[in-house]
């Protein structure tokens, strides 16, 4: 890659990087670590988009490798407001994430290079955007809080970057040369995470490397991840991630990835994409996400057999799994499933308070109040209900909900003709995800998973890809 040309509007973009990297300088005396890190990745973005004059290659190059990362700066609020039963709860500060910068950079750069994506945008999904920005406005006016403000901001922002890069799939070709960038990139990311993880599980502890955002957790300590397995206390593996439910999560996507990469890429590469997949599918295992782990297994099921089908061949493959941690559903007496199953409890006397107007994007547990179930070591349960419809549907309230599901159905409509097994594998693990945690839409880092899942779903449909003829 090189440059070919410094353009007016180039030179803006450019000004644009460099006020950012500026501001970041200013964050330094708070957390220098973070500040570098963050600031590298940047530079990064900036870089690849120097070379390739290409901002959505670039734009995804970056969210490839910062989407674990949680990166954060919470702003500043009424210490009173974070506070449901005298406690402080992490939910309710406003935080901005690297994923959010990002997103900032790839839009602003966007309209300095060129407007008329949106313009294409807003022709296609006028009505349905319209309605949720309406709603979103609407709810906003009413509640005038910095949190549902800067979350409805983030939702909308990552709906509309989605819908650009789906456009920019649509109608333009993806070279060779960046499909096996990009399986480079999700390669050293997933691998990363995967160590990162490993070393969480194998030490009992949290490693020390905050400045990439890592939680301070460790096995048996209040706030941390753990199972209790044959007696013994056992730390989750984290990752960069807030929750271990979320690396395996990125793990599930990191598989699905790959599997495109390894379709769309010259054989003598693919083998960067199938260490991917093995890397994703082994570590997975250490982060006892019960419902993530029995998906992606349930998927290479399915996709061997659909290989044995076409080649008569069957991929040989027996996944070990930690019997006991799944056997204690059976038991009825597994701490997690009970504490999903009260947060439920809790739910409808939540909504019908707030069925109409919504209670606003992040503000779910504040509404809790006393109603917050007991942990069975008689701690307030203060979390969004573990259920993505349930929430959406209480923070949004019936006319914002049904807003949303228009949307998302006009996109399938606009960019679906037909599924493939990979599609459809991909939309039920969203759906299964969705029925027993929050994260994707409660969280930056599970919001910009969700939309990558369902850009993947979308990009294995046949529709694109006969828009796309020659994608090597």
């Amino acid at each position: 890659m090189q440059i070919k040309h410094f353009s007016k509007k180039k030179l803006l973009v450019s000004l644009l990087f460099a006020f950012i990297l500026l501001v970041l300088s200013l964050f330094a005396k708070e957390s220098i670590g973070r500040s570098i890190s963050v600031s590298i990745l940047v530079l990064f973005f900036y870089l690849f988009y120097l070379f390739s004059e290409k901002i959505s290659f670039a734009f995804i190059s970056f969210l490839l490798l910062s989407l674990p990362l949680n990166i954060t700066y919470q702003l500043p609020i009424e210490f009173s407001k974070t506070l449901v039963n005298n406690i402080h709860v992490n939910y309710l500060v406003p935080t901005l994430s690297i994923i959010d910068l990002g997103v900032f950079l790839f839009i602003t750069a966007l309209l300095i290079e060129n407007r008329l994506q949106f313009k294409t945008i807003f022709q296609k999904y006028k009505l349905p955007l319209f309605l949720f920005s309406l709603i979103l406005l609407l709810q906003n006016i009413f509640f005038r809080d910095l949190l549902v403000s800067l979350n409805s901001a983030r939702f909308l922002t990552y709906i509309f970057t989605f819908l650009i890069l789906i456009e920019e799939f649509r109608r333009e070709k993806i070279e060779s040369k960046e499909v096996k960038i990009f399986s480079i990139l999700l390669f050293l990311t997933t691998a990363g995470q995967a160590i990162v993880g490993y070393l969480q599980f194998k030490r009992g502890v949290s490693l020390g490397i905050n400045f990439l955002g890592e939680s301070q957790v460790a096995a048996g300590l209040l706030g941390s991840s753990f199972v209790s397995l044959s007696g013994t206390e056992i730390l989750r593996s984290y990752g960069t991630f807030p929750h271990p439910n979320i690396l395996a999560g990125f793990f599930l996507f990191s598989f699905f990835l790959s599997l495109y990469f390894v379709k769309n890429i010259q054989k003598k590469y693919s083998f960067v994409s199938f260490l991917t997949m093995l890397i994703s599918v082994i570590f997975i295992i250490p982060t006892f996400s019960r419902v993530t782990i029995l998906l992606l297994f349930f998927s290479i099921l399915i996709l061997s057999f659909t290989f044995f089908i076409r080649k008569k061949r069957l991929l040989s493959f027996t996944p070990i799994l930690l019997v006991e941690r799944f056997l204690s559903l059976l038991k009825g007496g597994d701490s997690g499933a009970i504490d999903r199953s009260n947060l439920v409890k809790v739910f409808p006397s939540i909504f019908k308070e707030n069925i109409f107007q919504g209670m606003g994007f992040g503000k779910y547990v504040l509404f809790m109040g006393d109603r917050a179930p007991v942990t069975k070591g008689g701690l307030f349960l203060l979390q969004p209900v573990h259920n993505v419809f349930l929430l959406l549907l209480s923070e949004l309230g019936i006319f914002g909900f049904l807003a949303f599901f228009f949307l998302i159905y006009k996109i399938f409509k606009e960019s679906i003709k037909s599924l493939t097994i990979s599609s459809v594998l991909i939309l039920s693990s969203i759906l299964v995800i969705g029925m027993f945690d929050h994260y994707l839409v409660s969280l930056p880092q599970g919001v910009g998973m969700l939309w990558g899942f369902v850009g993947l779903a979308i990009i294995f449909s046949n529709k694109l890809k006969k828009n796309k003829e020659d994608i090597n």
